[in-house]
């Protein structure tokens, strides 16, 4: 591709205090360039998200990747090279060790859809590229002088022509994307002019894009597209009193609270849909605004997943699903399309889809059917009334469930969520150190301690957390929800913390250490009542070291320090050996895990078995975090790769860590920097909390609002009864209360739904 020229863009407006084309809106902004270019510098002066993002473009819907949520933002792309089968940066050792140096394999660019309908995703326009292209000469310069101080590893490796070859990729890459369409500028360095791509004559090239003919079929096809995703425009409006049968036509049902039923097929799979709720400090339900859908055959009575149903967005149910499948195990006469359901503006419509039939009704305690005219209005009056009622015995059976499952935990923890007496603390600690020695499923290392490796068999299913970070009630969220407390008790289950369950993370709270005692407490008292079932990983924080450290605190030397003063030396002394006798990684047929990163350096199952002998492994383990250009030294998608199969385990058993989180919004991130089967969970988000488990034969990704459970718990009796498990087996109606979002698949079913 012969170079196109530039020239400097005449209308500008400045964001904070940088000069940008008067176009530009400051959410927009994505800055890449070669290493050395000052991308960080103009992200810091932005006050942009300065971690920066790998984002590989050759790899379908790369537009979508949760990394762009956060903008500006200073990213690093994957680039496909010619002869070379991977992406790869301009960093990588694959790229520098080539000669000659390849040209980007423009070909193999994924590019997002055009822009169909006027309120769809203009993916053209949503982002602007700022390509920071200084001369190679100065960049050479530069990262020179930091060679000198060993600051950046990427410049270990490095020579003029390096950065000539570097350069000219994302030169190339500009041009390119600018040709498709999208808003792309480039610049030599954060003081200088933006420029644009011109031709030879000065004139803007690249950025006509071919749109739908104007004719008046075409604006109304648009406008049916559109109202029918909004939900406007169906053919009948429903308030929903009696069985429905739909046919072809469309049908809004007026939202009103109440649950529904649905019947796919003539009777061949029932569906229940609930108003998505969170508890308060009362233990009442609150809407949060979506609606969430479940099989009343299985919910509560077993693990199980849900499907989530937000505002103006879709479902559609059906068996071509692979989660759906999992979870709601339909039979063979449910189409694999079989009904959509949208929740529009103000309703939620139901289109049937299958010759087979589908058919919606109320949630009655009983059906009241009066046909005639002249009692019209006292059959509305009755059926409203029934309907208040059957919704009203719904909430209270699925509250007293949950309050049974509240006051079990109570009863584990020995009463309220509060911290232990010092005296009592130190008798706990002690008791499940002398457990940890005789740890279940851990080979013994060379010492004839538990090794490092955890090895859980298929029989349990896993309930998998990282990253709590002293939130109690994201812990006591999740094992009050599903039934993953009734599954421990069974001896079904394990529950895997992936590590860092300490140190709190919100804004003004780094230094408070009580809640990660209380945390602590209540993980050691769920050991001790299920002590094959529960399992702690250490991550980076289950230490007092000096170098652990968050915004400028030092946690670590903190949390000695307060453990010292409030409940004594002998304590911390016994924290220390806890640390000491925990695994590092987990295994088993369905996921492996462990806190931080997959190890770049050749590792055995021996090794992880006595991995007391190797330090290096361990920092790898529970510190690294993945490759940036600014971090070559993390690990990517060959590490991840490697470390599966020297487990000897299928190449797509989900790899899960936490340690990373993303972004600040989210909990959970499938796929993360486009490695397949490779997931990021951090369960510490004060409103929602991510776990991950298995579900049939599905590994799946769950989010549960996080209820405001310790004065819930505290507020019992302790003289009060523990409502029997029957009552939550015992087909129940099922529960309306839980917050659920029943997420894409993390296993080698399916990637996503």
């Amino acid at each position: 591709m012969p170079d196109l020229p530039t020239q400097a863009v005449d209308s500008l407006h400045a964001i904070k205090g940088i000069k940008f084309p008067a176009n530009v809106r400051f959410r927009q902004i994505l800055v890449t360039g070669p290493p050395g270019a000052g991308k960080s510098t103009l992200i810091r002066r932005l006050g942009g998200w300065s971690e920066e993002g790998y984002l590989d473009i050759s790899r379908k819907y790369w537009w979508r990747s949760e990394m762009l949520s956060v903008r500006p933002r200073e990213i690093h792309l994957g680039l496909p090279f010619t002869g070379l089968s991977n992406a790869l940066s301009v960093y990588d050792p694959e790229f520098l060790v080539q000669d000659p140096w390849p040209q980007v394999d423009l070909a193999r660019i994924a590019l997002p859809p055009r822009q169909l309908f006027f309120l769809s995703v203009d993916w053209y326009r949503r982002y602007v590229f700022e390509f920071l292209l200084p001369p190679p000469e100065l960049v050479f310069e530069r990262r020179s002088a930091r060679a000198r101080h060993n600051t950046h590893p990427v410049d270990a490796q490095l020579s003029l022509e390096i950065c000539a070859a570097q350069t000219a990729a994302f030169r190339q890459v500009a041009e390119y994307l600018h040709e498709k369409g999208f808003y792309v500028y480039v610049r030599d360095g954060i003081e200088s002019a933006p420029q644009r791509f011109v031709d030879s004559a000065g004139i803007e090239v690249g950025t006509a894009r071919r749109r739908r003919r104007f004719t008046l079929a075409n604006v109304l096809a648009r406008l049916k597209a559109i109202s029918a995703r909004l939900g406007f425009g169906v053919g009948r409006h429903l308030k929903l009193r009696d069985a429905y049968r739909l046919g072809d036509t469309k049908v809004r049902v007026t939202l009103d609270g109440r649950p529904i039923e649905i019947t796919l097929g003539l009777d061949e799979k029932r569906l229940r849909l609930y108003p998505e709720t969170r508890l308060d400090e009362r233990g009442n339900p609150v809407k949060v605004g979506s609606f969430i859908i479940v099989d009343p055959e299985t919910h509560l009575r077993q693990l199980g997943g849900f499907l989530r149903l937000t505002s103006k967005s879709w479902l559609v149910l059906g068996s071509d699903d692979p989660v759906q499948q999992a979870i709601f195990n339909y039979p063979s006469a449910v189409d694999g399309h079989h009904l959509a359901v949208i929740y529009g503006r103000d309703g939620l419509v139901f289109r049937n889809l299958s010759d087979a039939g589908t058919t919606i009704a109320p949630i009655v305690e009983e059906a009241r059917v009066v046909r005639l005219n002249r009692l019209r209005r006292l059959r509305d009056r009755r059926r409203s009334r029934n309907a208040d009622v059957a919704v009203a015995n719904l909430l209270a059976s699925s509250k007293a469930i949950r309050m049974g499952r509240l006051r079990r935990l109570r009863d584990i923890f020995g009463g309220p969520i509060e911290l232990l007496p010092r005296d009592e603390a130190l008798q706990l600690i002690q008791k499940v150190n002398r457990l940890m020695p005789n740890e279940a499923y851990r080979a013994r290392d060379d010492r004839d301690l538990p090794g490092g490796l955890l090895t859980l068999p298929r029989s349990l299913t896993p309930i998998i957390l990282a990253d709590l970070h002293a939130q109690v009630d994201n812990l006591l969220t999740v094992l009050s929800q599903n039934a993953f407390l009734e599954a421990l008790e069974d001896g079904n289950a394990a529950l895997v913390i992936l590590g860092d369950a300490v140190h709190c993370e919100v804004d003004g709270q780094l230094r408070a250490m009580e809640s990660s005692m209380l945390m602590m407490d209540l993980i050691f008292r769920l050991k001790l009542r299920f002590p094959e079932q529960v399992f702690y990983v250490r991550g980076n924080h289950d230490s007092f070291s000096e170098e652990l450290a968050k915004e400028g605190v030092p946690q670590g030397l903190l949390w000695a320090r307060e453990l010292s003063e409030l409940r004594g030396a002998v304590y911390q002394k016994a924290m220390g050996e806890f640390y000491r006798l925990l695994p590092y990684v987990v295994i088993s047929p369905d996921f492996l895990a462990c806190h931080a990163a997959a190890p770049k350096s050749k590792v055995t199952r021996k090794m992880l078995v006595n991995i007391h002998q190797y330090p290096t492994l361990i920092l790898e383990l529970i510190n690294n975090r993945l490759q940036r250009a600014s971090r070559p030294q993390g690990y990517s998608r060959r590490d991840v790769r490697h470390f599966r199969k020297r487990l000897n385990l299928d190449p797509e058993t989900p790899f899960i860590v936490g340690h990373t989180p993303i972004d600040r919004e989210d909990t959970l991130w499938p796929n993360v920097d486009g490695i397949d089967h490779h997931h990021v969970l951090f369960s510490a988000n004060p409103r929602h909390v991510g776990v991950i488990t298995r579900v049939g034969e599905t590994m799946v990704p769950l989010t549960y609002a996080v209820d405001k459970l310790t004065p819930i718990i505290n507020a019992l009796e302790a003289e009060q009864p523990v409502v029997a498990r029957a009552a939550s087996t015992a087909g129940e109606a099922p529960d309306d209360v839980p917050a659920t979002i029943a997420a894409a698949p993390l296993s080698r079913l399916q990637r996503g739904a």
